[in-house]
C-alpha cells in the first residue's frame, strides 16, 4: 500500500514539476526513457539478451500499472470533489480501491512470472529497489532544476 501511494505520489509530484515547465517535451521523454533504460539497464546487471527480452515486457506491465493507476486516481478526485457523500459512497470507494490494488498486484504477480522466465529471479528482486532508486534520482533532479529556474 505504501509503494502504490509512493508511486501515485510520485507521478503527481512529477506532473505538477513538469507543469510548470511547459509539460514534457517528446525529447525530453525520449532522454528520460533512455536515462531509464541504462539505469535499470545497470543496476539490475542485465546482459544484452535480458535486456532485449526484459524491456518490452517491463514496458507493458508499467502500461497496464498505469491504467489501473489513472483509474484509481480519477476515483480518488471523485470522491475528494464531492459533496455531501453518504457513509456507503465511502464504503464503495474504499472497496473499489482495495479491488484496484489487487489488479496491481495481480499484474506485478503476471509480469514477474513472464520475467523470471528470460531473466534470473535474483534480477527481478532488485526491481523495485531500482525503480524506487531512479525516482528518486529523477525527483532530486527535478527539484534541482526546479530551483535553479527562481
Amino acid at each position: 500500500m505504501k509503494k502504490i501511494l509512493f508511486v501515485i505520489l510520485f507521478s503527481w509530484v512529477t506532473l505538477a514539476l513538469c507543469a510548470q515547465s511547459n509539460s514534457l517535451t517528446d525529447e525530453r521523454r525520449k532522454e528520460f526513457e533512455a536515462q531509464k533504460v541504462a539505469f535499470f539497464t545497470q543496476e539490475l546487471e542485465l546482459s544484452p539478451e535480458e535486456a532485449a527480452v526484459f524491456w518490452p515486457l517491463y514496458n507493458e506491465m508499467r502500461r497496464k500499472y498505469r491504467e489501473v493507476e489513472t483509474v484509481m486516481k480519477g476515483e480518488c478526485k471523485r470522491i475528494r470533489e464531492s459533496e455531501k457523500l453518504q457513509e456507503s459512497d465511502y464504503e464503495t470507494a474504499i472497496h473499489f480501491m482495495l479491488a484496484q490494488e489487487q489488479k496491481l498486484r495481480d499484474i506485478k504477480k503476471e509480469y514477474y512470472g513472464k520475467l523470471m522466465k528470460v531473466v534470473p529471479a535474483s534480477k527481478i528482486w532488485r526491481l523495485e529497489r531500482a525503480e524506487h532508486k531512479f525516482h528518486r534520482q529523477l525527483f532530486e533532479k527535478l527539484r534541482r532544476e526546479c530551483a535553479s529556474r527562481k
